[in-house]
């Protein structure tokens, strides 16, 4: 449910329901020919344009490499790579790239605090309607009405694109999780009344 990477974007944008920003590389990606040579596996160092360590890969999750850099993860695609004898080559510093994630992180959270509003469409991470924004309290629940009921959860459970509002579960996740509230409930005894 805590969705943490951040799609890197070397030129290109991306996107997809869950992400929550986009980080704009500020060198562009490698010629076509020394990106199809590279070759990118878990565990594998990254280095910066000084030669200087940048992180590691985590996976290789479809096109894109996930690098950790210590501090943060962030999805860079793998046509961004490039590679030396040293190992696979990036275009940013660990610092800049740990920079450009947090910048992602602020602006994601920023949108993602003016789409929050009452009334607003909520979706799935798989885009099935979920309901409408009932309310948003001041500590950071979000109660979303359906025609079978409300729930509430974590701000942090919710995303914003520019699609609007999404959780981060699928459709599937969000019913499996409400049976389950509706089955322990059910299978607690009411008070007993005096």
């Amino acid at each position: 449910m805590n969705f943490r990477e951040i799609v890197a974007v070397f030129g290109v944008t991306a996107a997809t329901p869950l992400l929550a920003g986009t980080v704009a590389a500020q060198a562009a990606p490698p010629p076509a020919a020394a990106a199809a040579q590279v070759q990118v596996t878990a565990g594998a160092a990254v280095y910066g344009p000084q030669g200087n360590p940048v992180g590691t890969v985590e996976k290789v999750d479809g096109g894109n490499a996930v690098i950790n850099t210590g501090k943060h993860s962030a999805a860079v695609p793998v046509s961004a790579l490039g590679q030396n004898e040293k190992g696979l080559l990036v275009s940013m510093t660990r610092e800049q790239l740990d920079a450009a994630v947090e910048a992602a992180e602020a602006k994601a959270a920023g949108n993602l605090d003016q789409a929050l509003v009452v009334g607003a469409a909520v979706r799935s991470a798989d885009g099935a309607p979920m309901g409408k924004i009932g309310a948003v309290s001041a500590e950071g629940l979000v109660t979303v009405q359906r025609e079978t009921g409300s729930f509430a959860l974590r701000k942090d459970s919710f995303t914003a694109d520019a699609s609007g509002v999404a959780l981060k579960m699928t459709a599937a996740q969000i019913n499996a999780a409400l049976a389950r509230q509706q089955q322990a409930a059910a299978a607690t005894p009411a008070p007993a009344q005096p």
